[in-house]
């Protein structure tokens, strides 16, 4: 059983920073669940383009108010608390916040836990044992 608080995991230096955000990792993949949770918390203002060619992730907001836009369709959907969203298919989207966005992310395969973007805005496919 795995039993982790917040607090404890930012501390414990489950915590990445970028400009637009940050993210606790509360599950990774040295945990052996074959996924990832994070809790990431985006800023105000903030327009993120990305795109997951390693990873499926599904997003649940907690708090805040935003849209995600498809970047193939050109469709955009509203995001505010309670709203799920899941990119199943490696889909270019662009993330927008309007205020502050508290977000839960669940990521298969599961992260490391050191990735941060890179130039297609997606994290780069680590191996959990090196």
């Amino acid at each position: 059983m795995i039993v982790r608080n917040l607090n404890d995991a930012e501390s414990a230096g489950r915590r990445v920073q970028s400009p637009s955000s940050e993210s606790v990792r509360l599950l990774l993949a040295e945990d052996g669940m074959g996924f990832s949770l994070n809790v990431t918390t985006l800023k105000p203002g903030v327009e993120v383009r990305m795109r997951y060619h390693s990873h499926l992730e599904a997003v649940y907001c907690v708090a805040g108010q935003g849209s995600i836009e498809d970047e193939v369709s050109g469709a955009v959907h509203p995001i505010a608390p309670g709203t799920l969203y899941a990119l199943d298919r490696h889909d270019a989207h662009v993330l927008r916040s309007e205020t502050e966005l508290e977000l839960l992310c669940v990521f298969n395969p599961a992260l490391v836990g050191t990735e941060t973007r890179d130039a297609s805005g997606g994290y780069p496919l680590l191996d959990p044992s090196a």
